[in-house]
């Protein structure tokens, strides 16, 4: 019981980061979960949570959706959705959450101490930023450390990037939900879980939309670097 009120209390604060910026939510989240619970179970749970929190979130500007943008990004991931599935069922999952932790690793020590770089998106950057993204969401159910580079190179305003982001993340977790699904991963006790962790889940994205509205995104972004650095240590600890 324990375990499971501190995955409540884990993923409040990670949707409601999730609510404000439109990632990050399971990318923060799922260290820690996995850590608790195991790979499988924490799989599933944020799958059918993610897909419940960003329809609300995109439920909220329905108009800031970049469709033809989904449809690509999409299209781009498969391939490193089916390698990252192939790893999932192959590869030991400790290793797996260490390569994880050094992703999100230098990815937040690459924020706190470097600008944003101007660069162009050439195609071959775009298929190995998007492959990452599709291995990463397959294995963890948290591509945002890669989305968010090409993201942040495509949306200009921060509603088109916060939807667009959101419905792309419900569309992934749909397709690994019929994975999780034929693959007879699906427990009491992982739904049950979810259905728990909606609660603080919904609470956060109320409180998270009403701070994106009134307040500049910059603090936000900060704390939840200072976040991904804690979820990005915490998968070289093992449960």
């Amino acid at each position: 019981m324990v375990h499971e009120i501190i995955i409540c209390i884990i993923f409040f604060a990670a949707m409601l980061i999730n609510a404000v910026t439109g990632f990050a939510g399971n990318l923060l989240a799922m260290p820690t979960t996995i850590q608790l619970i195991g790979m499988t179970d924490a799989k599933v749970m944020s799958t059918i949570v993610g897909i419940i929190t960003c329809a609300v979130i995109a439920a909220l500007n329905p108009k800031a959706i970049n469709w033809p943008e989904i449809l690509k990004a999409i299209v781009l991931m498969i391939p490193g959705i089916l390698f990252g599935l192939y790893l999932f069922y192959n590869v030991n999952y400790h290793f797996l959450l260490y390569v994880y932790g050094t992703v999100i690793l230098v990815i937040a020590l690459k924020n706190f101490f470097t600008r944003p770089l101007v660069y162009k998106m050439t195609l071959p950057l775009v298929l190995i930023i998007m492959t990452g993204a599709g291995i990463l969401h397959s294995l963890f159910v948290s591509s945002g450390a890669f989305m968010v580079i090409y993201a942040m190179h495509t949306f200009k305003d921060k509603s088109e990037f916060r939807a667009t982001m959101v419905v792309l993340g419900a569309f992934l977790n749909i397709l690994l939900l019929f994975q999780e699904i034929f693959a007879d991963e699906i427990t009491f006790y992982n739904t049950g879980l979810s259905v728990a962790v909606l609660i603080p889940s919904l609470l956060a994205i109320f409180i998270g939309n009403r701070l994106h509205k009134k307040l500049s995104g910059s603090r936000f972004f900060l704390l939840a670097n200072i976040l991904l650095l804690i979820s990005g240590l915490v998968c070289f600890f093992k449960a």
